[in-house]
């Protein structure tokens, strides 16, 4: 398993662990950022319906969220705050594309619509 430690350098990071390979997704390049990283456990790199691959994408969400400054006792409006950041959509957006399956980024698509 690896995970990259927080560093004065960098951007933020999710790391997903899907099937046993992490997975490092950058949120940004900015010199400077401090980086972080999650790992996700127990998830399947290819779902294997379109409701397996929106939990997975909630998964990524939730992920994002603790990698982009909230968590789960976070008052609800850091969270929105959060997932309305650029860090929040960049990260989503950047660990579906590296995993790179059909029906994770037609469930992607699907909730980036206004």
């Amino acid at each position: 398993m690896t995970h990259f430690p927080r560093t004065l350098c960098g951007a933020a990071l999710l790391g997903a662990l899907l099937l046993g390979a992490a997975v490092p997704v950058s949120a940004a390049d900015r010199p400077g950022e401090i980086t972080e990283s999650v790992m996700l456990r127990g998830v399947t790199r290819n779902p294997a319906s379109p409701q397996a691959a929106t939990r997975l994408l909630q998964r990524i969400g939730d992920a994002a969220m603790l990698v982009c400054g909230a968590s789960a006792t976070s008052l609800a409006d850091m969270k929105r705050a959060v997932r309305a950041s650029p860090c929040w959509h960049n990260s989503v957006a950047d660990t579906v594309r590296r995993i790179d399956d059909p029906l994770l980024t037609a469930a992607h698509a699907r909730h980036r619509r206004p």
